[in-house]
């Protein structure tokens, strides 16, 4: 649901007029139709496609108004904590994996 989640948010946001540049992060092809249509129905605005590490779409390419990519140094030069604690006394651990 996903997918269906940030199509819906982004067609809104722009109806919404919420937005003159979305910046969408995702390699997944199926949000290629709803950045396609937020752009023929709204041409001022601007929908950017960022591509994490090893994923990939032309069709995404094709219909934004610009691409980049972010490097996986990026991503962990730039989280949180190994752990946080919430407010209520719930700890957050980061997955060993994401170190």
């Amino acid at each position: 649901m996903t997918d269906v989640n940030i199509a819906i948010q982004l067609l809104l946001d722009a109806l919404d007029d919420a937005f003159d540049v979305a910046l969408v992060i995702s390699g997944d092809s199926d949000l290629t139709t709803p950045i396609h249509r937020v752009r023929q129905r709204f041409p001022a605005k601007r929908v950017i496609v960022a591509f994490p590490p090893r994923r990939y779409s032309s069709e995404l390419k094709r219909c934004a108004s610009g691409y980049l990519s972010i490097g996986e140094d990026k991503l962990r030069a730039n989280q949180l904590p190994d752990s946080i604690v919430k407010p209520n006394g719930f700890m957050l651990q980061r997955p060993a994996t994401w170190r």
